[in-house]
């Protein structure tokens, strides 16, 4: 299978005098080198990708793959800026943006009652041209995980005459993630120009490292009724689930995800 896309995003526009704001309260006095503007270019992406579909062992079995490479121009991503003024969200464009990866993924009838599914990818993706930060070309692409790996089992059986039970447990490993084009670089701050002394950004919480989770669920299925015992991120994995960058502002606001969850899911359909 080979596939060949081109799409794209249309352009817009930011709050009225959100560059005039940034101008005045970052790039003079902080000196941030930012280049926000009030309106914002569509988003081009070109995309080449190769792979197969392929079933075995009697149609048990179901491997799927592929590679890809994609170029993004002028790709939209929301920023935020804190400071005196408030909370300002705008759309920046980062000039160019080359990803690659690879992913396999497979479903596997083991016998009647169990299936396996599962698979992995793996994304490479790397800023090569960004004019409003250029000390962040080079840096990794933001919200693309490194690998992402995942492995689930289902044994399914009948429990009565009019009942089915069906057990379900999955495993999710999610790699390191940037949320934001500037890493490692060093940005100066508000701080700085309020205190009368340099005060760089502390990014170092803009980046997830890699975590797991396992889920599990087990249902007693009827025509009419059905009961569901669950359990979210089993074991108990402290990660972050949101992470919003403000480097300007000195750091990142974060919001840790939620510990071991367990509900139980009552459904009846009239």
């Amino acid at each position: 299978m080979l596939l060949t896309v081109l799409a794209f995003r249309s352009g817009g526009f930011n709050s009225s005098g959100s560059a005039a704001l940034i101008n005045s309260q970052l790039n003079i006095p902080v000196s941030a080198g930012l280049g926000v503007s009030d309106s914002f270019n569509k988003e081009v992406s070109k995309s080449f990708e190769v792979g197969f579909k392929g079933r075995y062992l009697d149609g048990r079995l179901a491997i799927n793959g592929a590679i890809f490479e994609t170029e993004v121009d002028d790709n939209q991503f929301f920023e935020f800026f804190a400071g005196p003024w408030g909370l300002l969200r705008v759309v920046t464009s980062i000039d160019q943006l080359d990803i690659s990866g690879s992913e396999l993924d497979f479903k596997y009838a083991l016998t009647d009652s169990i299936r396996l599914d599962g698979g992995i990818g793996y994304t490479d993706g790397e800023i090569k041209k960004n004019a409003h930060r250029p000390n962040t070309v080079g840096n990794n692409a933001p919200l693309a995980p490194e690998h992402t790996y995942n492995l689930g089992m289902q044994y399914e059986t009948a429990f009565s005459a009019n009942y089915d039970l069906v057990v379900r447990v999955d495993y999710m490993e999610v790699g390191e993630t940037w949320f934001h084009t500037v890493q490692n670089n060093q940005q100066p701050s508000v701080w700085g120009a309020l205190l009368g002394f340099p005060v760089a950004s502390d990014m170092s919480k803009s980046v997830r490292d890699p975590y797991t989770l396992v889920d599990l669920r087990a249902s007693i299925v009827g025509e009419k009724l059905s009961l569901t015992l669950w359990g979210r991120n089993i074991n108990d994995e402290e990660y972050l689930a949101e992470v919003i960058p403000a480097p300007e502002f000195g750091g990142s606001f974060i919001h840790q995800a939620p510990y071991a969850t367990y509900g139980l899911d009552l459904k009846y359909n009239f």
